[in-house]
Parts: C-alpha cells; structure tokens; sequence
C-alpha cells in the first residue's frame, strides 16, 4: 500500500529570502506567520491587468476575512484595491485605510448598518429585513441585493428571487439606490459563475431595471501545487497515508486547469460584451487567489515522538487552530519544509505533525510526511502558502497560549524590511 505521496508548493521568487529561513527566522519567536507584502502587490497588478483590456475600472475588493493582517489592507487600498468586509469589527479595521469598501454578511446589527452608512459603504443586502431596517434608518445609501437561488441552487444568505419585487418597492419609496445585484457561488466553477450573471442579467431585463454592478464573489480558484503533484496525490490517497488511518478524501481544489487571473480573464471573455451594451461593470471579492505565496507560517520542532505501533510525531508549538483547514475535517495539502539547524543526519522518516494542546484531534498534518533528515529539538517546520484562510482564521488562545505573532517582509534596497504587522494598526 502506498503510504507517501509527495505535494509540494510551486515555487515563488517572493520567497527568496527562506533559503538561509533558519538563520532568519530563529531571531524571531514561533510560531509566526509571515507576510511577503510584494507578492501581494503582484497578484492585485495581475488581476488589474485582465480589468483594465475589459471595463473601465478596477473593481478590485480584498476579502479581508481570509486574513485579518493590517499591512494587506494598507497595501491593497495604496493599489486602489477596495476591502470586503462581514462584519462591523472588519470595517472598523478597513475604514483606517480606506472607504472603499463594501459591506457584506449576514445578521447585520444597527451598529454595523449605521456605520457602513454613515461612511458611504457599499451594502450588500442578505435579506428583505435587512433591507426594511435599513429604510428605517432614513439615509441616503448605495446598495446591493444579494440573490439566494440562482441556478436553482437555493442558500441560507441572500435574497430569494421571488422577493425581489418586495424589495424594489421599498427601495422605491426610500433613500436606497440601488446599484446592482450580487451573489456568492459556493464552488469554484467558473461556467456556474458565467451562468449566473446571465441569470442576473435576464432579471434586470424582466424587471427593466437599470444596473451598475453585478458582484460575482470570491471563489476564484488558485494553484497551489502541480497538476501532476495534485493528481498524483488523488490517484493514491489511501488510509494508510494517515496517522491513525485518519483517512481524509474532501480536499480544496490544490490544482484547477484555469486559476488566478487567468479564471478571471475565462468569465470575462465570455460576458463582456453583454455588460459593455448595457453598462454593467463587473466587481470581484477575491480573498484566496490575491494570497497565493504571500505568507508561510513556521513552527519549531519540540520532539520527535515514536508511538509503540511504529507511528511516528514531528510535536511542534503549533497547533490545530493555527491551519484552519483541520477544522473542516480536511487536512492541508502542501507538505512542510523542514529546516533543519544541524543537518547532520541523512535518515528519512515518515512521520505527521501534531501540535502543543491536550486534544486527541489536535494534529496538524494527518498525513504521513517524508522528511529527509530526522526532525530534532529547534528545528523549524515553515508551511507555505498559509497567508489564505490558513494561519489565523481559526486563533485561539486555547491553554491561555498567545496569538501567532505576524510578521510583514518587504523588499527595500538593503534587502528586506522586517516587521511585526501590529505596527500597522494606525489607531
């Protein structure tokens, strides 16, 4: 039975400066996460460039909750790129860098209506109450209505289409303007996308309404790894890969044929000129796919524990609530790199990741990683491409243990510029 299969990160030249990572990160304290605030910059240009030979604007907005860093938010509004909000708590956070920003979520409370109001924001509406509270508030506002059940696929968030007229009248006799529709696709299809924004487009027609904006959502795919890495890891993934045949088949699309800018520019091709005649501009939410290969998060090595059943533990100062992915019965695909302070012995070993709390379930990496060289106390234990809903979705201070700390690097004419990201909360 195969009990290893190899996926590992593609390369990014913004992660240059891990090649002597030990020498580096061992001044810091671990866990951290870390931040490469260029390669962010590149990945917003790259998706400008694929607007600008569409639409005459940028309509760019950071999905900040895949991130709760301070510097992303600077970066992404000095590139014009607005901020994504869900809560009143984000956009307190947002409105220290910039007003554009749109408000989404659900259950959304007096505070964080008036606050959005207030300050201009853009509101997408999740439902036809939300939308009488926020006539009640009596202000003038721009807003989004959020659809439910396009593609005849019905969700808990949005508007049910057959209540759209409810809501055209209250808008009707309100200071509500409406600027368009949005939706969020829980899959990563870029052809159910396209499908729904001509669904959108059949309703404004039926309604004869006049639009700006249709608000397509995050969900855009993005690479982490290899086609053949990723295919490879499919074909064989078999219970005996895991720590406690822990065995694992629900994972994140780690590979999608067309991802990124380029997934982008597929749905562009194909609605474009139905916008363009109509006036429609199209607004993005991307959270995942503006993260790729901006951050790593590290932890060092304790010990290595081997189990009586010939099971074998890399414990780390991490743990389950600093990669989110374990809390959605998944495991995190591209296996770590193992930095090691004195490389000074050339046996491999199979072996998972567990973390530092007292919880059967707290284990990092289910699956079984080879590492060429025996991890040892002080090793350090970097995964890459975290900076995605990975490193800091799920924080907790379980057993009272202190919050990862986070660090922003950027390139600067002596070589990087190193800092903690709370230097950039400007309170």
């Amino acid at each position: 039975m195969v009990k290893y299969s190899k996926v590992s990160a593609e390369d990014c030249e913004h992660l240059e400066c891990l090649a002597e990572a030990y020498n580096l990160f061992a001044l810091f304290d671990t866990p951290a996460n870390v931040i490469f605030v260029d390669q962010f910059i590149s990945n917003i240009d790259k998706f400008k460039d694929i607007f600008t030979q569409y639409f005459s604007r940028e309509n760019i907005f950071f999905s900040c909750k895949c991130n709760k860093s301070f510097a992303l938010l600077k970066y992404a509004s000095e590139q014009n790129c607005g901020i994504e909000v869900a809560s009143n708590y984000e956009l307190n956070d947002a409105l220290k860098f910039t007003k554009k920003i749109i408000a989404s979520g659900p259950a959304k409370d007096d505070e964080y209506l008036n606050n959005s109001i207030d300050n201009d924001v853009l509101i997408s509406v999740d439902d036809i109450e939300e939308l009488k509270r926020i006539k009640e508030i009596n202000k003038p506002v721009r807003v989004l209505l959020r659809i439910s059940d396009l593609l005849g696929k019905v969700s808990r968030f949005g508007i049910n289409i057959n209540q759209i007229n409810l809501c055209l009248d209250i808008i009707s006799s309100s200071l509500i303007q409406l600027e368009g529709f949005s939706f969020h696709i829980n899959n990563y299809s870029l052809d159910d996308r396209i499908n729904a924004i001509n669904e959108v487009l059949e309703l404004t027609e039926s309604k004869n309404l006049s639009i700006s904006f249709i608000d397509i959502g995050g969900g855009i795919p993005t690479n982490y790894c290899s086609k053949d890495d990723y295919y490879n890891f499919l074909k064989q993934n078999n219970k005996e890969m895991y720590f406690k045949e822990h065995f694992i088949s629900d994972y994140y699309p780690y590979y999608s044929e067309i991802a990124d800018e380029k997934a982008l520019d597929y749905i562009f091709k194909k609605v474009y000129k139905k916008l363009n005649k109509k006036g429609i501009e199209i607004i993005i939410e991307p959270g995942r796919s503006l993260l790729k290969n901006v951050g790593v998060s590290i932890y060092e090595v304790q010990y290595m524990k081997n189990l009586f059943n010939g099971e074998n533990i890399v414990v780390t100062n991490g743990n389950i609530n600093c990669l989110s992915e374990q809390w959605f019965n998944s495991d995190y695909l591209i296996e770590p790199k193992l930095i090691s302070k004195n490389n000074n012995s050339n046996n491999s070993i199979l072996a998972s990741v567990a973390g530092n709390l007292c919880l059967e379930q707290d284990m990092i990496t289910w699956r079984k990683i080879k590492f060429d060289t025996i991890p040892e106390k002080g090793d350090l234990l970097i995964y890459y491409n975290t900076a995605g809903y990975q490193m800091d979705s799920n924080e907790s201070e379980f057993h009272k243990i202190p919050l990862v700390k986070k660090y922003v690097v950027k390139k600067n004419d002596n070589g990087y510029l190193i800092e903690e990201d709370k230097k950039y909360d400007c309170k």
